[in-house]
């Protein structure tokens, strides 16, 4: 599975500027701007907090993935002091008096070889002169300390460190680094996706609820009229007065479930704001319908591209990359580390005791004992390899699972949804013969009440069905992981 990592978000120009007009006719006008659920998407992205919460976790991994980079590049250190001694350093002369004593003999002895002539000391070995010296001066008081008079001194240094060897441990390091910024990518389509599909689930709500609010009020509106054809109709004598009572009834129901359901669309309106992150005092107002369109749904194509797509599996291929390259650091640690240093001095004629110039070399370190820690800690990571390859080995078992389940739900929700639209056609015509009925005095009251009911109910199963058979489809699209793919057949 390959990934391109995207280290930015990129809003269509034309989707902010909808935005933006929202936001002023709000201010200027107090109008409602309708947003089609496209534009109520990229406001979501837009503005949702959660996804901005994990685009900086991504532009976190995106520095910390090149900073892994430093580690194959020499590090170059300027290093600067001052330094001030409470007393003069001094010289112990009683650990170097042997050789101060060997260096006297020798400058004895040197001094015999070339002006024994001249001071009468001309049969005299060198060998002897310098035993004789190193004798004398061992028989002396024991040297003085000798003193450095200089108790304050700048100090600076120019070091550089090359790695030449670390057993792999840079490798691994970076290849780390690049599966946590992937990881982070993918976590971050996979927020995305979660918001798609909350956002689809309820902008479908809140058209669902717009749809069966206008049937309430058709339905409402409906009895309203039979009341008022049940009361002339009692006026003229015509049907009893407790008629009346059943027609009152009714129109109570009717307006109860009109304003229950009139609650559950402005709740619904709430949850939709809060997704997309809008004010309150940006009014907006959503489609007034959806139309039914047969989809044709291949299962095999679905899951082929939820093995591909799916964040989840992603997300796990890397947790897989993370602990092989975790595993790769351990080993690492049981080989030699190798590095090549120089270091440049300066100030050199400021310090007491004058260091070289210049000083390259290369080092090697490599750790022969440490409680078996190291020893531990890679049986450790092994078990974590074999960890995420048995996760990886679940989520797809549950991956295919998750998709035949919502494969099968759609499918089930586009059957009800058909068979409960003749159901709806019969239902209409039969209030309309008992309305009629009733107004030629042929009918009962009870009847166009009946009617209305039964008119009311299978048109909400109707749009419930409709509304279940996309929210269906959205959850089957999020599980392969295209949540965006039904906007196409519900935005028109």
């Amino acid at each position: 599975m390959e990934y391109r990592v995207k280290t930015g978000r990129k809003i269509p120009l034309a989707k902010i500027a909808v935005l933006l007009m929202m936001v002023l006719t709000s201010h200027a006008k107090a109008q409602e701007q309708r947003i089609s659920i496209s534009e109520a998407l990229q406001i979501s992205y837009a503005n949702n907090e959660k996804i901005k919460q994990y685009n900086e976790r991504l532009q976190q991994k995106v520095y910390e993935d090149k900073a892994a980079i430093g580690n194959f590049l020499p590090s170059l250190n300027l290093l600067g002091g001052y330094s001030y001694l409470s007393e003069n350093i001094e010289v112990n002369t009683s650990q170097i008096s042997t050789s101060l004593d060997n260096l006297g003999g020798k400058y004895g002895a040197a001094f015999v070889a070339a002006y024994g002539e001249q001071i009468g000391l001309s049969g005299v070995s060198t060998e002897s002169v310098y035993s004789t010296m190193v004798n004398v001066l061992g028989q002396f008081p024991a040297y003085p300390n000798m003193e450095v008079d200089n108790q304050q001194f700048p100090t600076a240094a120019l070091t550089a460190t090359q790695p030449l060897f670390t057993g792999g441990k840079i490798i691994a390091a970076k290849k780390y680094a690049r599966a946590e910024l992937r990881s982070a990518d993918i976590e971050l389509r996979k927020v995305k996706d979660e918001i798609a599909n909350e956002l689809i689930e309820r902008y479908l709500n809140v058209v669902l609820l717009k749809q069966i609010v206008k049937t309430r009020q058709e339905v409402y509106d409906g009895m309203l009229r039979h009341k008022e054809q049940a009361e002339r109709a009692i006026q003229l004598e015509i049907l009893p007065k407790h008629v009346l009572l059943r027609a009152q009834v009714a129109v109570a129901d009717a307006q109860k479930d009109l304003d229950n359901d009139m609650n559950k669309k402005e709740m619904a309106i709430t949850a939709l704001r809060t997704t997309m992150n809008l004010p309150d005092s940006i009014q907006f107002k959503v489609m007034d319908s959806i139309t039914y369109k047969e989809l044709y749904l291949d299962f095999d194509e679905l899951l082929a591209t939820a093995y591909t797509k799916q964040p989840v599996l992603g997300m796990i291929d890397q947790k897989e990359e993370m602990a092989k390259q975790a595993l790769a650091l351990e080993k690492a640690k049981f080989m030699p580390n190798i590095a090549a240093f120089a270091s440049y001095n300066m100030l050199r004629d400021e310090l007491p005791i004058i260091p070289p110039k210049f000083i390259v070399g290369v080092q090697a370190q490599v750790n022969l004992f440490n409680g078996f820690k190291d020893i531990h800690n890679l049986k450790a990571k092994k078990h974590l390899k074999k960890e995420a390859e048995n996760a990886k080995e679940y989520a797809t078992k549950q991956i295919h699972l998750l998709v035949q389940s919502n494969y099968l739900t759609a499918l089930n929700q586009q059957k009800l949804y058909n068979s409960l639209t003749a159901t709806v056609a019969l239902a209409k015509e039969n209030l309309r013969i008992n309305t009629r009925r009733f107004e030629e005095g042929l009918g009962k009251s009870i009847d166009v009440i009946d009617a209305s009911l039964l008119y009311k109910k299978s048109k909400i199963e109707q749009l419930v069905a409709l509304n279940d058979y996309y929210q269906a489809i959205a959850d089957l699209y999020t599980a392969i992981g295209e949540p965006e793919k039904i906007i196409s057949f519900i935005d028109l």
